[in-house]
């Protein structure tokens, strides 16, 4: 056999050995992206994420397939968090409900009364307090990439209009498994009841509860308008969520990747931001067409019993054991319109 035959042999060879390694290389690295939310596409959070994988697909030329999970099909919000801390989710958008239990200063946004309206809200999280909480997801496995609005919070119940802090008195209201908000509705008057997201309709529907407090989408797309009559507008709570990515998939990624997916995320929340405020409008006028009886709130009572009986309980979890600088971020967050 002529030299160049055997080259050409080998050159054969090699390149038989690499085509499934070459194969394999660009074989699109797939992207688990979860959410515990619900499956209307009109639904801001629904909106955001489906624009977020187009964007990150089309930037990356194919680089990333990701893969929407939303109605906790992999989980709640909680098991969506550890799910991603662990790398078996490789992203997730997720309320601050279970957050506080991964990083306690992120327990300083289930605090009531803390923004006065969603403009506040998103200077207090774009700055350097949101920024400073991010930060600490680095610490427990995951990345922070960026926050959304999960939005006010408002009662709903089967008794009675909500309209001064007296009329919390003797209800039973559902809430989520934050120590914070447990401890907000019992300084309120009434009698939290925390129980998971899934439950609540048949507990409303059989009066294991009265009411329960979410945003206006989710009064909607849960349907809780079939089982109680009165909506209040107190926007006692705010909640955001947040696009958060595991650090073990961050870690494999090139930094040209890394950008992608992090001014993706970044301009995906911008979008559900828009969507958001669009949509809470709408759905005002949906569920009183459905028969909601909607009230606005005397605040003032509820401020007051949140700055003086739940802020001092919890500026030392805030401030990871140190209360005084618990106390200065909340201010520094009220402060910041």
């Amino acid at each position: 056999m002529s030299k160049i035959s055997k080259y050409l042999v080998v050159v054969l060879c090699a390149l038989i050995f690499m085509a499934p390694q070459a194969f394999a290389a660009s074989k699109p690295m797939v992207i688990k992206f979860a959410h515990n939310g619900n499956t209307i596409m009109e639904d801001p959070q629904n909106v955001a994420c489906y624009a977020f994988e187009k964007m990150v697909e089309e930037k990356s030329g194919g680089a990333f397939d990701v893969q929407i999970y939303p109605a906790a099909q992999l989980g709640d919000a909680r098991t969506i968090v550890e799910g991603v801390q662990m790398g078996a989710i490789e992203m997730g958008d997720v309320e601050n409900g279970p957050m506080g239990r991964f990083v306690p200063a992120a327990s300083i946004w289930d605090l009531p009364f803390l923004f006065l309206d969603l403009d506040h809200a998103h200077k207090v999280l774009d700055g350097p307090v949101g920024q400073q909480v991010q930060q600490k997801y680095l610490s427990v496995g995951i990345r922070h990439l960026a926050y959304n609005d999960g939005g006010f919070r408002y009662f709903t119940n089967s008794k009675r209009p909500i309209k001064t802090i007296d009329d919390m008195k003797g209800l039973k209201i559902r809430v989520m498994e934050s120590e914070i908000m447990i401890d907000t509705i019992n300084a309120f008057g009434a009698s939290a009841i925390p129980m998971a997201f899934g439950e609540v309709y048949t507990a409303l529907q059989q009066g294991v509860v009265d009411g329960q407090e979410n945003p206006l989408n989710l009064i909607y797309s849960q349907k809780f308008y079939e089982v109680q009559k009165y909506l209040s507008l107190s926007g006692h709570f705010y909640y955001p969520r947040q696009y958060i990515v595991s650090e073990m998939l961050w870690q494999k990624l090139t930094p040209e990747q890394q950008q992608i997916i992090a001014e993706c995320a970044k301009a995906a929340c911008e979008i559900q931001r828009e969507e958001f405020a669009k949509y809470e409008t709408r759905m005002l006028g949906v569920l009183k067409d459905l028969g909601m009886e909607i009230n606005e709130v005397e605040k003032d009572g509820f401020a007051k019993v949140s700055v003086e009986k739940v802020y001092p309980k919890f500026y030392k979890v805030i401030g990871e054991g140190d209360e005084a600088r618990g106390k200065a971020l909340v201010e520094q967050a009220m402060s910041a319109k």
